[in-house]
């Protein structure tokens, strides 16, 4: 579908939810989402990326964990892109309900943008479990070996969802709120078959709209399909 059929949706809309995946973060350098990242990682330090990346490694070896996330979490993120730009406009032409992201990467905040809800935590609130001081992501850059809160002395827990842990049902539900108060579902970086699409259950509003790099056959559910360059798409469309 056209472009400016999506940008008439926009334009009617006023409160608008987005749905925001991995697509635009990858292209941009975002090296966690890139397909050889698994690949990369086992490489280097012979493990599997699910294997470190998960709640029994960051007790069991918690030096070894920090490692790799200083050096291929928080030292790769990428630079923002058309995505994060598009929403910091819809959120100050006060279109923007929310956006909702498994992303972790704080890039939607890094834009400026206020109304985000990541499902899966965010790499700025690493927390101190006895005390429950917060640590930014710049906090674990500057360290070396295990962080540690600077009050309790105790290692810091990492403010992402790892595996074998359950995410925040407040996060949620949250999530939750922001699409059942939308007339418009946007979609960007995903497709209909996407676990963030759990979330169309919902929505009670009017259009649902997608924008995303590559087709998918279940993308016909949506009121609205743009297929193409997120950088040549997106600044046409609000």
């Amino acid at each position: 579908m056209s472009v400016e059929y999506l940008k008439s949706i926009i334009q009617k809309s006023q409160r608008i939810a987005v749905l925001l995946g991995r697509n635009p973060a990858m292209n941009s350098g975002c090296e966690f989402y890139k397909e050889d990242f698994d690949y990369d990682v086992e490489e280097k330090y012979g493990r599997s990326s699910e294997e470190i990346f998960s709640s029994n490694f960051y007790h069991n070896r918690p030096r070894e964990f920090y490692e790799f996330y200083r050096e291929e979490i928080l030292k790769k993120q990428g630079d923002l892109d058309e995505a994060n730009y598009l929403i910091k406009r819809l959120q100050d032409a006060g279109k923007l309900e929310g956006v909702i992201t498994r992303g972790f990467f704080n890039r939607c905040r890094r834009a400026g943008v206020t109304k985000d809800v990541q499902l899966y935590g965010s790499i700025d609130l690493n927390r101190c479990p006895r005390c429950g001081k917060i640590f930014d992501s710049g906090y674990i850059l500057a360290t070396t070996g295990i962080p540690k809160c600077d009050v309790c002395n105790i290692p810091i827990h990492p403010g992402v969802v790892l595996k074998g842990e359950m995410v925040d049902n407040y996060n949620m539900t949250m999530a939750a709120e922001i699409v059942s108060r939308a007339d418009c579902l946007l979609i960007i970086g995903t497709n209909m078959s996407s676990p963030l699409i759990s979330m169309l259950r919902y929505f009670e509003g009017g259009k649902v709209a997608l924008v995303n790099s590559e087709p998918h056959f279940a993308d016909r559910k949506a009121d609205c399909v743009c297929i193409g360059d997120f950088a040549e798409i997106l600044p046409k469309v609000f």
